[in-house]
């Protein structure tokens, strides 16, 4: 296992998965409108407890880093090519159960799942290539000049 590889995705995949969830969630509002804290059973903002829904992202990158530790060396392709298979398939095992259970046992808005549905194709895919470009062997190297250059 390559743990340093492992929690830089974990962190910058957090961070990536974050932004990309939070973008969703305005572009579904503004499409499908709806507010999540009108839904029964949904706690309110102010509760402290909500807070921890910001990890979520957080959670999925670094189990996402050790699944991409694992798979890795079967998946062929260049950077991008590899990145978006890996992200298809996070996206089939994560977010297509997920809006399948929700859909067929909770009244949901449209918007939720659009949300969601759009969380998962766009940020996955965008964390795939991430991971690809983290465990290539010049890789860590190629983001510090990345981010000195910001």
């Amino acid at each position: 296992m390559h743990i340093r590889n492992i929690l830089l995705a974990g962190v910058l995949g957090g961070l990536l998965l974050l932004v990309v969830m939070l973008f969703s969630g305005a572009v579904a509002t503004a499409i499908l409108p709806y507010t999540i804290f009108d839904i029964p059973g949904m706690r309110p903002a102010t509760d402290p407890v909500s807070v921890l829904f910001f990890l979520y992202p957080f959670v999925l990158a670094f189990a996402g880093a050790v699944l991409y530790d694992l798979l890795s060396p079967a998946l062929s392709g260049g950077r991008v090519i590899k990145g978006l298979v890996f992200g298809l398939l996070l996206f089939l095992i994560s977010t297509v159960p997920g809006i399948f259970v929700i859909w067929s046992s909770m009244y949901y808005p449209a918007g939720f799942y659009l949300e969601n549905t759009l969380s998962g194709i766009i940020g996955f895919p965008l964390f795939g290539i991430l991971c690809t470009g983290i465990w290539r062997s010049d890789g860590l190297m190629e983001l510090k000049k990345e981010a000195s250059g910001i």
